[in-house]
C-alpha cells in the first residue's frame, strides 16, 4: 500500500573533484579581482614622475 505522505526521494549529488576545481577557479579569479579593485582605488591620487636616469625621459623644464 502506498502512503500518502510518502516523500519523494531527493538525489543527492556527491561534489565531484571537477566540480571543486571550477568553483575554486571562480573564488579565486574573485578574490584576485578584489584585490586588484581595491589596489586601484587605494593607491595616492597625485601625478608620478619616472624613475629613468634617461635624458630622453626628463622632463623638457628641467
Amino acid at each position: 500500500m502506498a502512503s500518502l505522505f510518502m516523500k519523494p526521494e531527493i538525489s543527492h549529488r556527491a561534489p565531484n573533484l571537477e566540480r571543486q576545481a571550477i568553483w575554486f577557479t571562480i573564488g579565486l579569479y574573485l578574490l584576485i579581482s578584489a584585490g586588484l579593485l581595491t589596489m586601484h582605488y587605494a593607491h595616492p591620487q597625485h601625478p608620478v614622475g619616472t624613475s629613468s636616469v634617461s635624458p630622453a625621459h626628463s622632463s623638457p623644464g628641467r
